[in-house]
């Protein structure tokens, strides 16, 4: 449930200064939400008003009511601006709870064809909505677009490459983005506007980076760009985050139900999306059930994790062989036999993994 209207808006308008776009090139929405992100919002606002892109361009920048000053930066930032593209500035009064309830407040401003997602603290690269259009432009059968991206910290240093799951080449879309844990990184997420028009608001319980690839799928091809065109802003909180997830078997057990409730929320909406395409086109029947069936056994493997973290040794390896036998998660196989069979080396080496220090060096 959204936590409030937006209430204030301001408009800057250039539309009077033309911009020097190619007509067959298609309208793009690019979209930036900020909630509390002073120390950063003010790179992130720059870098995507700098697109090179050269076809018709609106930028719609929306904060989350936010309690310091990004709104006021975003303002500044927006009244520098010397291009030709319109600039939508919006505000919400009350926090609305979740990325994707944002979203369903600014799309509705939207005019563009095509939607790029842009993250309030992070930091596009110039060429990125060029890229991103390219491959739509391509192919009217691609619905959705996104791309690898690299990590940077807090002082904008880089900290390596992003880990972004992604369809093999040929592989159908559709088939991938059914899995109840499968995600598009929603940093560098770009979809037609149409996926939105066909299937309705988002469910702000749910990551957009969750539900849009999967509804773009149903309606064509999904398109992954390995380049990264997104530096991703990774925080001192998300290493004491991921710290305390490994602290003990009882965090780490606390994290995989969390997970798993949200692969059941997944769940639910995924055949919802599938109810709603087989209105549209009944004559994939058979398309539709195959996709619900992969939908209903990826939440059934999700759930038989649950069990790995128990305090009981039996119970562990129960469970450990009931995903052997399922098949379930192959490339996991050496992760959970070690969960199961030695949960607390197994935590330790996660711990090492993430550079053996505590969350406060981590965050220096």
């Amino acid at each position: 449930m959204i936590a409030g209207p937006l209430t204030t808006m301001n408009r800057t308008d250039n539309a009077s200064r033309p911009a020097p776009h190619d007509a067959d090139w298609p309208s793009v929405s690019a979209i930036l939400l900020s909630y509390n992100c002073e120390r950063f919002v003010a790179e992130a606002v720059e870098s995507a008003l700098n697109q090179d892109y050269g076809g018709p361009l609106e930028f719609v920048l929306s904060d989350d009511a936010s309690t310091d000053r990004t709104f006021a930066i975003l303002q500044e930032q927006a009244s520098r601006y010397q291009g030709a593209h319109r600039i939508d500035i919006r505000r919400r009064s009350l926090n609305a709870g979740s990325k994707s309830a944002h979203l369903n407040d600014v799309i509705s401003a939207c005019t563009g064809e095509i939607l790029v997602s842009f993250d309030g603290d992070d930091v596009a690269d110039r060429t990125r909505v060029s890229k991103i259009v390219a491959r739509f432009r391509a192919d009217r059968q691609v619905q959705a677009v996104y791309s690898s991206f690299s990590l940077i910290d807090t002082l904008g240093r880089p900290r390596g490459r992003g880990d972004v799951p992604h369809p093999p080449e040929g592989a159908d879309a559709a088939v991938w983005f059914a899995r109840v844990d499968a995600y598009a990184a929603g940093a560098t997420l770009a979809v037609r506007r149409s996926v939105v028009d066909t299937f309705g608001s988002l469910d702000p319980k749910i990551n957009e980076d969750v539900i849009l690839p999967f509804r773009a799928s149903l309606l064509g091809r999904v398109e992954f760009v390995a380049e990264p065109l997104v530096k991703v802003r990774r925080h001192a909180e998300s290493f004491t985050a991921d710290w305390q997830r490994f602290a003990s078997i009882e965090h780490y057990g606390e994290r995989m139900r969390q997970g798993i409730e949200r692969a059941e929320l997944s769940m639910r909406s995924r055949l919802m999306d599938l109810q709603a395409a087989a209105a549209l086109m009944p004559d994939r029947r058979d398309r539709w059930e195959r996709l619900r069936g992969i939908v209903e056994v990826s939440f059934r493997e999700a759930e038989m994790t649950r069990s790995l973290t128990s305090r009981s040794f039996a119970v562990r390896m129960r469970a450990l062989f009931e995903l052997l036998h399922s098949g379930a998660y192959k490339d996991e196989v050496p992760q959970h036999a070690c969960l199961a069979l030695m949960p607390r080396l197994y935590l330790r080496y996660k711990r090492y993994k993430l550079g053996a220090r505590r969350p406060e060096r981590a965050a220096r």
